[in-house]
């Protein structure tokens, strides 16, 4: 800066730039500051360039990675964030032509985390609003867009050092193994059921894997089968399949049905439960029989055996008559292996 000074007062005054330790000019009401202060310590100001930040240091990271079952890996996004408090964005790369293994990632020294999603379906630009490890809380997963072939999966490690990070699905799988109509009472006795097919009701759409605690918020088939709705599904497979044209004796689908997790059982008043609906037709009538499922959760499978036994209900939102299914059921792990049975009353 210049200055004119008489007789201690300033008579004319011209800035100079002034820089950060970052190299920006100071805004101008840190510049009017400088106003405040007496005229003496003006005297000795000479305009200073501090040396720029230096940056860290790159490092790689490796991660060796595993999915759940047979799901498919289609490319990876990695996600490095910084140290609390703030765990700021640190670094992103995007991986093509990858099925797990080993895999090496870019970060900054500073990175202290990594995120690690498969088979998102974004490009690169949109995960600009990332700024921070809380951002991803408002990072949505949706039914629309899943595969169950390749669902999409995520999973954390450690940045730094060679990890090994499980990717796992936010979906619930819901395996119809096999299915029986024994019709055995009048005036039904002996006879099938024609084009019976099967679907979720009250499946959640959509979920926030990195805030697990948010409830459902938005569902498919509410109470009925919304056959608009589920056709606009990227693999419509995923909530209804058609079982056969007749069935009488017990046939094995093994029908994989999907949605994100649901807590509720039922029994609490406005938090409805995800069903699974079997569809048939007896003499030309419509008739239903709707399985309530447990509280569903993620990454994990809900294996069924069902047998019916008597014309079911006309409401796919009613339950059927007492008797009128009989039910074997187990809850597995995704990859299959079996954690309790579930007793139906």
């Amino acid at each position: 800066m210049v200055l004119i000074m008489s007789k201690g007062r300033i008579l004319k005054y011209t800035p100079l730039p002034v820089f950060t330790r970052f190299g920006r000019r100071r805004s101008a009401a840190t510049r009017g500051a400088f106003w405040h202060l007496p005229a003496f310590l003006f005297l000795a100001c000479t305009p200073q360039m501090l040396p720029e930040e230096s940056a860290p240091a790159a490092r790689k990271t490796q991660i060796y990675i595993n999915a759940v079952g047979k799901t498919s890996i289609q490319g990876l996004d990695l996600l490095f964030f910084q140290d609390a408090p703030l765990f700021r964005l640190d670094a992103y790369q995007h991986l093509n032509g990858v099925s797990g293994g080993r895999v090496t990632g870019t970060s900054s020294t500073a990175a202290r985390k990594v995120v690690i999603l498969s088979n998102y379906p974004t490009d690169t630009y949109a995960w600009s609003g990332i700024r921070s490890l809380g951002s991803l809380a408002d990072l949505p997963f949706r039914l629309e867009d899943e595969d169950p072939a390749a669902p999409m999966l995520y999973g954390e490690s450690e940045a730094g050092s060679m990890g090994r990070v499980t990717l796992r699905p936010m979906l619930a799988k819901i395996t119809l193994r096999s299915i029986a109509c024994e019709f055995s009472e009048r005036p039904y006795a002996g006879e099938r059921l024609q084009d019976v097919r099967a679907y979720l009701t009250y499946a959640s759409q959509e979920c926030r894997p990195f805030a697990p605690e948010d409830p459902p918020s938005s569902w498919l088939n509410a109470g009925r089968l919304d056959e608009a709705g589920t056709a606009a599904l990227a693999h419509p497979e995923t909530v209804l399949q058609t079982l056969t044209a007749s069935l009488g004796g017990r046939i094995y689908p093994s029908a994989g049905f999907y949605c994100y997790p649901n807590p509720s059982d039922g029994s609490e008043f406005g938090s409805p439960v995800t069903r699974l609906v079997i569809e048939g037709k007896l003499r030309g009538t419509t008739y239903y029989y709707p399985i309530d499922l447990p509280g569903l959760q993620a990454d994990v499978q809900y294996r069924m055996d069902v047998t019916l036994t008597r014309a079911g209900t006309t409401d796919p939102d009613t339950p059927a008559a007492s008797g009128s299914i009989r039910l074997e059921s187990q809850v597995l792990d995704w990859d299959g292996r079996a954690w309790e049975d579930i007793h139906y009353r």
